[in-house]
């Protein structure tokens, strides 16, 4: 199957507006429609649908994985391995990336920002994808991965956190960007594998997870003792139906015999949109809580973005304007940890006032960001891609 370039350009599209936003949020004095929403507004802004359009490309690139690893008939248990390796991957990233931000710094052994940098090279060196090579070298590449999980485990034990009788070592109080998308990366593999990859199959799916969400979100819903632990995995359940809209998309796409692909996606857009609009009254819509109406709205604007990419790409042969989001199409962990080494390294204390507020800092993040694209691209053509 002729590759479909306008997934890896909604890939980089994605991953440029999460390095901006995240950026962007250091900024003062900017409108609140550049900020995310408090947890209790009943609205969403853009930047609310970062995240979830993250979850959803990874469900887009489910089916075409899966298919790959299938024809390369590769075994079972080596399949269900590279899952469960790539989930946990992303849950330690993730833990270790949120105990970041709750570092106490007076406490901790050594300062955060050598914390911090030693912690992503570790994460180069671990999940870097070497060249295949024999001899030195591969025993090398080996020693790099090797001393990457020391490293690891080693600022494990110089961490601390928390003041007065509550200081503690590393804790999992939340799993993290990376952590979230970890889970709901497993989540959505068991069902897809489950269900054989059928389409019909996935859109009842999606729309079940949505019931079950609305259902443990309400709290006139009394469950058994037993099936408390439900309630702590509505925002899992969430997160899991953006992906599996995003595998609805993929399978549309690979539907040999629709050559109709650009309208169905916007037809399974709309209805989306027109669910959220009807279910926003009793939950509301919150990016914190997971929402199930925030989770309609945000698969709901993906399919029409990703149409809107799909038809100028991949249709109408307008692709060139994108090439620099190929660095974070391409190496999208690397462009995602970049910006913390950065501010570990240099920060921008150093730049006038004026650009970490209003109208200067808002283009202070467009060109950072702009900048941290190219710091991929040519630290990939140097041979540092990482993949979970």
């Amino acid at each position: 199957m002729k590759r479909i370039l306008s997934i890896d350009v909604f890939r980089g599209f994605t991953i440029f507006m999460m390095v901006f936003v995240n950026d962007l949020a250091g900024v003062g004095n900017i409108p609140d429609w550049m900020k995310h929403m408090p947890a209790d507004a009943d609205a969403m802004t853009f930047v609310d649908v970062v995240f979830p359009a993250f979850l959803f490309i990874v469900g887009m690139a489910i089916p075409f994985a899966v298919k790959n690893r299938l024809e390369k008939g590769e075994s079972q248990f080596s399949f269900w391995k590279h899952v469960v390796i790539r989930t946990a991957g992303l849950l330690i990233i993730g833990v270790y990336m949120v105990n970041s931000g709750e570092m106490n710094e007076e406490l901790n052994l050594i300062p955060k920002a050598l914390w911090d940098v030693l912690l992503y090279l570790s994460v180069i060196a671990i999940w870097n994808i070497y060249p295949k090579t024999e001899g030195r070298k591969k025993m090398i590449f080996k020693g790099l991965k090797i001393l990457g999980g020391i490293v690891l485990i080693t600022l494990a034990f110089l961490y601390k956190k928390g003041s007065g009788e509550n200081i503690s070592g590393m804790t999992n109080s939340w799993w993290g960007i990376l952590g979230l998308i970890g889970w709901a990366y497993f989540y959505s593999m068991l069902v897809y594998m489950l269900l054989k990859k059928e389409m019909t199959a996935m859109v009842a799916l999606f729309f079940l997870f949505i019931i079950l969400v609305m259902g443990l979100k309400n709290d006139a819903l009394e469950l058994p003792v037993y099936f408390n632990w439900l309630k702590g995995q509505a925002g899992h359940f969430a997160h899991t139906a953006l992906v599996i809209a995003g595998v609805v998309l993929s399978l549309i796409l690979m539907d040999g015999k629709n050559e109709r692909k650009t309208g169905w996606m916007l037809l399974f857009g709309t209805i989306l949109a027109i669910a959220a609009y009807f279910i926003r009254p009793y939950y509301g819509i919150s990016k914190i809580h997971a929402t199930p109406s925030w989770v309609l709205y945000c698969a709901a604007i993906c399919c029409f973005l990703f149409s809107f990419f799909y038809w100028l790409v991949d249709l109408k042969g307008f692709k060139n304007w994108a090439d620099f989001l190929k660095p974070a199409g391409r190496n999208p962990l690397l462009t995602y940890i970049l910006p913390p080494i950065f501010y570990a390294c240099f920060g921008f204390a150093w730049l006038p006032e004026m650009f970490n507020e209003g109208a200067p800092g808002f283009f202070r993040s467009v060109v950072f960001s702009l900048f941290i694209l190219w710091v991929s691209g040519l630290l990939t053509k140097r041979g540092v891609r990482l993949h979970l």
